[in-house]
């Protein structure tokens, strides 16, 4: 820590300034931050700084993130580990807030220690794969009260973070899928070529390219067939676009871009290697190219798995009686629709959210809160080769205050499967716009599922509504990595 420092580090808040030092990363909590000048600080794995007046206490962490884990109920347990030596305090549920633009879970802190009041808030937050990064802050009454707030700002705009604990493809997870190759290509260069070979019997290709942050830019430029042919190209720079796989440019600002081919029967699949490149807006390289190939001609029946995360304030869906008759009214609804083109639903899941997160999510904003939801989810299913269905109390669209209700959105066109984490992994379905009226929810599903798999409907003469399954779409679905033929 160095006291030196440029006068644009200072913050000023009435009559208390507030100074940084230089940047100490913390290699193996993932994280790195500026301390306060003039402050004690205690570095061991974790972070603690605290005043010489004792007026402010901090604390920072971060470590690996097990599958499963509550998000809100890891905030409150290590909050609890951190206060447990104050004579008396309490945890107030604050709903949530953002730190370097991610979304995490926020507590209040109400605390007396030898007769003094103090307050403060802890935060926490995933801003990588299984990886958490938390922050505690506590002070005087008097303290919190003049600078608190301004000070927590301070503190979260001094803090970034860095992957630590990347996830691994299980070996196991591949034998699951025989009809699935599945790939992982680390370090890709802005605008390297990047080859991709495709083998004789390889039948569909879903991609994902990812950045190291949850919100960089990341654009496909260009993708080249075997035989040469330009299947898409776009500059960013004079707007110059071409493109035989997607109705627009593949631009993605939440750190993953995704696309899959072939999305009609004019063009398939071809044996030997396709030529692609990327750019991200930092010029830093992708963190990773996740590549899934499915083999095989999917002509015999195709069927389709369903997780449904139960964002809901209706306490019925707690008993699992009412789950049970939900997942067989909606199969026979599915069915209904599914059977006439040779598909069908197969397992179906259901989840719900800890008691502590689900304030947080039964209202979605289609515009700011697809990607989080989509995080949650992955990081509560079993089985990734599913369509997951967040099936939430409200959907809005619009800036906050959104008040448009709409019925369902996709995350991503196309979205991702098999994938640890991502921010195009679920459609989402607002049941209070539904009325539970299982018919309507069947069809908003199947809409979904043809713009989440990111096939072409422009040329099945279905307009104004071409996300209704024909005997065309269903063709195109059947390849699509989602499905699966009976063993």
């Amino acid at each position: 820590m160095t006291d030196e420092h440029n006068q644009s580090d200072a913050k000023s808040f009435d009559d208390f300034v507030l100074h940084f030092g230089d940047e100490i990363e913390i290699e193996k909590s993932g994280f790195s931050f500026r301390p306060i000048s003039g402050f004690e600080l205690e570095i061991d794995g974790s972070v603690y700084m605290y005043s010489e007046d004792g007026n402010l206490e901090i604390s920072l962490m971060g470590g690996n993130l097990p599958e499963g884990t509550s998000m809100a109920e890891l905030n409150n347990d290590l909050a609890a580990e951190f206060m447990e030596n104050f004579n008396n305090y309490d945890l107030f549920d604050a709903g949530t807030d953002t730190i370097q633009g991610i979304t995490g879970f926020l507590n209040n802190i109400r605390f007396f220690n030898a007769e003094e009041e103090g307050y403060g808030r802890a935060l926490i937050c995933e801003p990588h794969v299984h990886q958490y990064v938390f922050i505690l802050m506590i002070a005087s009454a008097e303290f919190w009260q003049r600078h608190g707030d301004a000070v927590f700002d301070a503190l979260k705009s001094q803090i970034h973070f860095h992957p630590q604990f990347a996830s691994k493809t299980e070996e196991t997870e591949r034998l699951e899928h025989p009809d699935l190759t599945i790939e992982i290509y680390k370090e890709i260069h802005p605008q390297e070529d990047f080859l991709l070979r495709i083998e004789k019997g390889d039948s569909s290709l879903l991609l994902a390219a990812r950045s190291h942050s949850a919100h960089e830019k990341i654009t496909l430029l260009d993708l080249i067939a075997p035989d040469g042919t330009q299947l898409y190209h776009f500059d960013p720079d004079s707007g110059e676009y071409e493109s035989l796989i997607s109705e627009a440019p593949l631009v993605s600002t939440d750190g993953e871009v995704c696309f899959f081919f072939p999305i009609n029967n004019q063009h398939v699949l071809q044996p030997g290697e396709y030529r692609l490149a990327f750019d991200t807006q930092s010029g830093m390289p992708l963190q990773e190219i996740q590549v899934i190939i499915r083999s095989g001609r999917a002509l015999d029946e195709q069927i389709l798995d369903i997780n449904f995360w139960l964002a809901l304030e209706d306490s019925r869906f707690i008993d699992p009686a009412t789950t049970t008759s939900f997942e067989t009214d909606i199969r026979k609804a599915l069915d209904q629709r599914l059977l006439p083109h040779n598909l069908r639903t197969g397992g179906i899941e259901c989840f719900h959210p800890a008691p502590d997160e689900l304030t947080a999510f039964t209202t979605i904003n289609a515009e700011s809160d697809l990607g989080d939801c989509s995080y949650m989810i992955t990081d509560t299913i079993e089985n990734a080769r599913a369509l997951n269905v967040a099936l939430v109390e409200n959907l809005v669209q619009g800036n906050p205050p959104a008040t448009e209700q709409i019925q369902a959105v996709s995350s991503g066109h196309p979205g991702m499967i098999l994938a640890p984490a991502s921010p195009h992994a679920c459609i989402v379905i607002g049941w209070s716009a539904l009325e539970g009226d299982m018919s309507q929810l069947a069809d908003a599903i199947i809409e979904q599922l043809i713009i989440f798999s990111g096939i072409d409907t422009t040329d099945t003469k279905l307009e104004p509504c071409p996300f209704k399954l024909n005997h065309e779409i269903a063709w195109r679905l059947r390849r699509h990595p989602i499905f699966y033929e009976e063993d």
